[in-house]
């Protein structure tokens, strides 16, 4: 009902004036959507990590590392699915770049998600992942002047808004640090990810 809650709530600001439609996209995909998948992710690891069936699990003899893609697969397979259910509508409603905005912010879903799976792992149960995960949201909620240009919350600002509907060379030079700003999240959910397999491989040595 929250997931469903939140959009509703955009589009009321939306229709009053109050935001453009750039506006309404951050707030959905790059403000909001990125703390459901932290408490989706950690709700999917915490039905078996919690109970301490994992402790069991890691006693037989099968892929340890399996069970950590699988439980991400799972996470993502249930936050893409409600995601797109809801901006389906709202692409009839308003238009493509709703759309647009939201395949623009999957790099940060992988840095995202996989540094909510390292802490998970470091931590040994999904409050580690919790935590992680929120104390990645608030960075990149709130550190925009700190990271300048790897700036995680980049649909509100016109040149990107440009970028991500097409209207301006994907391959200009003024918009290549858009692409190595999306690169550095896809590799810092790569490194988070292999750091999280690496953890639970030497756990179950």
């Amino acid at each position: 009902m929250t997931i469903l809650l939140v959009p509703i709530i955009g589009i009321i600001i939306y229709n009053s004036g109050t935001y453009e439609i750039d506006d309404l996209s951050s707030l959905i995909y790059e403000k909001t959507a990125t703390i459901w998948f932290v408490f989706i992710i950690q709700w999917c690891f915490s039905i078996d990590l919690d109970s301490k069936f994992f402790n069991q699990l890691i006693t037989y003899p099968v892929v340890k590392w399996k069970f950590l893609l699988e439980k991400a697969l799972f996470s993502a397979i249930i936050f893409f699915g409600v995601t797109s259910i809801i901006t389906i509508p709202l692409v009839f409603i308003y238009g493509k770049f709703l759309w647009q905005g939201f395949v623009f912010t999957i790099p940060v879903y992988l840095a995202l998600g996989g540094f909510v799976i390292l802490g998970t792992m470091i931590g040994n149960h999904s409050l580690g992942g919790l935590m992680a995960g929120i104390l990645f949201w608030m960075m990149i909620l709130f550190g925009g002047a700190l990271l300048r240009e790897l700036n995680a919350i980049l649909l509100i600002y016109g040149s990107v808004q440009r970028f991500v509907s097409g209207e301006s060379g994907l391959l200009l030079v003024e918009n290549r640090w858009i692409i190595y700003n999306r690169l550095f999240y896809i590799g810092l959910g790569v490194i988070c990810t292999v750091g999280a397999i690496f953890k639970i491989n030497r756990r179950s040595a």
